[in-house]
């Protein structure tokens, strides 16, 4: 067998293996749906409250206005409302590929799903899995049920951010810096809490290099702080360009309680929701946050235990998941926390060379608790 077939026989293999993964997905969306006598194939079914934003501003652009004597404001109410505090990646290539398809409600749920498979073919990428064994497949329905799946599959930006995320994984892991760059410009470019992805890969940079004593390489630091910070600066303009007004984004988002918040503090007025005596089916909800932050802690001592930070794949992932976990509880306020958790995707690096029992008891955890998540999804629960 030649080197082309070979490197053939090895993409077949992975495409097989992420069809199969994201093909029980599916199954799973579907049985939930038909619980609710809803369609698969209603496109609406995939659009909540922040989906009707980007598929606004992909339609009309940005709006910024008053919110005084509007949707119950009082009419000396000094908030701004519109459509400026989310970002404009996800909008474009809605408009981008709108002239292909015309129904925006239909491509923006094709554009999420393209990617979250995508997503998923790229772990395989990155870790060099081909063969297609039971073992690869649990593992691999291991991000593809990660929690708060469903919004992988909604008309969110959360799957094409995670995509992008991925490939700078796998760019970084080459050192190809400036195409890692390309990455963070275009996830900082997407989703506001994209920014942390430059400062994952900086702070990577800088540990290793301390560590190997190589001061000089911290230049590469460059293109990933460089990239990463156009990314922000051309969602801003854009903002300026259209509603004349640089903090646009900030003054819209200032409404839902962003700020700087004591993260522990926000950890128990989570916890003080949970009615113990009266539990439902939006504790998971919060069960979900718990679960995520025992598997952090628990994730910290493997880490330094098994001194992972010598691993360029795992110290990124770390650094990575510590970040985009911490921040949105120091930002606080009103966050949509179980969509946020969703992006944290990289924590399964870390379960690759689990027992294959071990990853089914974790997979039936995810399976339990993305199905009731589907299910308030569907049912208007979740925003």
């Amino acid at each position: 067998m030649n080197l082309f077939d070979v490197k053939m026989k090895k993409i077949i293999n992975q495409l097989v293996l992420t069809s199969i993964a994201f093909l029980i997905t599916q199954v799973m969306l579907i049985s939930v749906l038909h619980i609710l006598n809803l369609s698969y194939f209603d496109s609406e079914v995939w659009l909540r409250w922040d989906s009707g934003h980007y598929l606004a501003i992909a339609q009309k652009g940005y709006e910024f206005f008053p919110c005084a004597g509007k949707f119950g404001y009082p009419v000396d109410a000094t908030e701004m409302c519109g459509n400026t505090g989310w970002f404009p990646g996800y909008p474009l290539i809605i408009k981008l590929f709108s002239f292909v398809i015309e129904d925006i409600i239909l491509l923006g749920g094709l554009i999420s799903k393209i990617f979250y498979f995508s997503s998923l073919l790229t772990i395989l990428v990155i870790l060099n899995i081909e063969k297609i064994s039971f073992k690869n497949i649990v593992y691999l329905l291991l991000p593809a049920f990660f929690f708060g799946f469903i919004y992988y599959n909604a008309i969110f930006p959360i799957s094409i951010t995670l995509f992008f995320s991925l490939q700078g994984f796998y760019l970084f892991i080459k050192r190809k810096y400036w195409l890692t760059g390309f990455c963070c410009l275009v996830v900082s470019f997407l989703y506001p809490t994209g920014f942390l992805l430059s400062f994952a890969f900086a702070l990577s940079i800088f540990i290793r290099e301390i560590k190997e004593g190589k001061i000089k390489d911290l230049i590469n630091c460059i293109p990933i702080f460089f990239c990463g910070g156009m990314g922000v600066v051309l969602a801003f303009l854009i903002f300026h360009i259209q509603v004349d007004d640089w903090t646009a984004f900030m003054q819209v988002q200032s409404k839902y309680g962003h700020g700087l918040h004591n993260p522990i503090k926000n950890v128990g007025n989570m916890l003080r929701k949970v009615s113990f005596n009266h539990l439902s089916l939006n504790d998971v909800i919060i069960l979900q946050s718990v679960l995520i932050i025992i598997g952090y802690i628990l994730l910290s001592c493997f880490f330094f235990i098994k001194k992972l930070y010598h691993h360029d794949l795992y110290l990124l992932s770390y650094l990575y998941v510590t970040l985009f976990l911490i921040f949105p509880w120091v930002v606080g306020g009103n966050l949509s926390m179980y969509r946020a958790e969703s992006l944290l995707l990289p924590f399964v690096f870390f379960l690759k060379d689990f027992k294959t029992k071990w990853m089914i008891s974790l997979l039936a955890c995810l399976v339990g608790i993305g199905g009731v998540m589907s299910y308030l999804f569907f049912t208007s629960v979740l925003i």
